[in-house]
């Protein structure tokens, strides 16, 4: 398979480039998403830290991307373990939509079907 995390010849990760590209803003959250669930990385310095992509994504007034980077999980392929009132769900594998502070828990929607949790 591809190299999710592969730098281009500028230092360029692909979540930086989705972000930094101005063209295509409606389908820039989708990316950003699909990237995050095949395990997209950040540098630890440069353009391409988590630190830059959020305060881009911020500056870019889109504070859905900036929430989803900012969040631990935010975007990621997990398992679902130790859900005592839906214990049918525990073991299947999901993507971590968007983070309730709230309650501290994740929403979640399975792989297996469109549907939210």
């Amino acid at each position: 398979g591809a190299d999710i995390d592969y730098r281009n010849c500028q230092g360029s990760s692909a979540i930086s480039i989705v972000l930094y590209s101005r063209g295509g803003a409606e389908n820039t959250s989708d990316l950003i998403r699909l990237l995050l669930s095949w395990g997209a990385s950040f540098f630890s310095e440069g353009d391409c830290s988590k630190r830059k992509c959020v305060a881009e994504a911020r500056s870019a007034n889109r504070h859905d991307i900036a929430h989803l980077l900012e969040s631990e999980l935010g975007g990621r392929r997990c398992e679902i373990v130790n859900l005592s009132p839906r214990p049918e769900l525990n073991g299947k594998t999901c993507v971590a939509d968007e983070y309730l502070p709230d309650s501290n828990q994740y929403k979640v929607t399975l792989e297996a079907r469109s549907k939210d949790v």
